[in-house]
């Protein structure tokens, strides 16, 4: 049967060889490393040696926070993250969450960030939560107590004129 084949057939037969042998002197990685660059000889580096910067007194740098660069009238920046809170008075309670073990009110506050306690933590301003339910929380300092109750919008009352109104 193989001497039944036509001339492009065996045209075809030895490039299909051709190209296999090419894959096998490919992936036998022969000529894998170039040299196209010449070989620097090799020579022993000097030493060398590493100075280490001063290291200065702590109080040097004390004017670095003391004083700071970018403040207009270069004073210390204010705390944050310590809301001082005089009163309840600026507080509105903004939600209310109550898990099976998890007791704790949302609070919003007039000029800053909002809050977050648990039941039995305390404010910063040390107002204590004492009680918690769905409608309202009870916080306590010093013997005093203050309750801020859940603020809910009431939709208007809608009828329908054929329905009597309840």
């Amino acid at each position: 049967m193989i001497g039944a084949l036509r001339p492009l057939e065996w045209g075809l037969l030895g490039l299909a060889g051709l190209l296999g042998v090419l894959m096998a002197v490919i992936l036998s990685s022969i000529g894998d490393q170039p040299r196209w660059l010449p070989q620097a000889p090799v020579t022993s580096q000097p030493a060398v040696t590493v100075q280490a910067a001063p290291v200065p007194a702590l109080q040097a740098l004390a004017s670095t926070w003391q004083t700071p660069l970018f403040s207009p009238d270069r004073r210390p920046d204010s705390v944050v993250g310590k809301t001082q809170v005089a009163s309840l008075a600026n507080l509105t309670l903004s939600g209310i969450m109550i898990t099976g073990n998890l007791q704790m009110a949302m609070l919003k506050q007039a000029g800053g960030p909002p809050l977050t306690v648990r039941l039995g933590q305390t404010l910063p301003n040390g107002w204590r939560l004492e009680h918690l339910t769905p409608q309202y929380a009870r916080f306590a300092l010093n013997g005093r107590t203050q309750t801020l109750s859940l603020y809910g919008k009431r939709l208007p009352l809608i009828s329908h004129p054929r329905e009597p109104l309840p």
